[in-house]
């Protein structure tokens, strides 16, 4: 026999061991590419929806500094990645490059989107009266309308903010026109929701 058996159960566990060792290094380099691009995701998703939601300025501000920043981090990462495996030798598909590489995409949208969100001013309209309104008419920045609005309702309307403005809104109450300056100043960039209160109440003097 050219191998004793002891010779054979060496090399099986040698054999086995680099192997074991090699998939948990394969494992672990993709679990820490996985928790990049998730971590990072995620932190960006909660902006934009903070920004959306709330129109701080400080989200807008977080955002732009967290983009660069997680694009670098997810660099390091994927280098990271690739260095450590052509120096152990490690062969396969890294799977959590290509989620990686997918927050480039992701980073370009979430910037389109919250440009798109300042170039909107978005008012809902409460009905807090005891009466309905009726063809609600908004002018001075763009024309929107809402026919009808009845008591305890509220609706939604988009604003596009193309160039310096002041937003005016006529509606029919009891049968009698009423008008009032919903926003005193509005520009492009400007864009952020607003609630505006028909009983007049909460709502910003201009």
């Amino acid at each position: 026999m050219p191998f004793s058996r002891l010779s054979i159960k060496k090399l099986r566990y040698i054999w086995f061991k680099t192997d074991y060792q090699q998939r948990m290094t394969k494992a672990t380099l993709n679990k820490i590419g996985y928790c990049t691009a998730l971590l990072t995701f995620l932190i960006a998703t909660l902006i934009l929806f903070a920004y959306y939601e709330a129109y701080q300025c400080d989200y807008e501000r977080y955002g732009l500094l967290f983009i660069p920043v997680a694009f670098v981090l997810n660099l390091i990462v994927l280098v990271m990645i690739i260095v450590i495996s052509r120096r152990r030798q490690i062969s396969g598909p890294f799977y959590s490059i290509h989620a990686m590489l997918l927050n480039i995409p992701y980073a370009f949208f979430c910037i389109w989107f919250a440009l798109f969100l300042m170039s909107y001013y978005r008012v809902t309209v409460v009905n807090d009266t005891d009466s309905e309104a009726l063809n609600i008419r908004f002018s001075g920045c763009d024309k929107e309308v809402i026919n009808r609005l009845d008591v305890g309702e509220s609706e939604t309307v988009w604003i596009e903010l193309e160039n310096d403005c002041t937003l005016h809104m006529r509606y029919l109450m009891d049968g009698v026109a009423r008008e009032d300056q919903v926003a005193g100043y509005l520009s492009s960039g400007m864009g952020h929701p607003a609630t505006y209160y028909l009983s007049g109440r909460d709502n910003p003097k201009y």
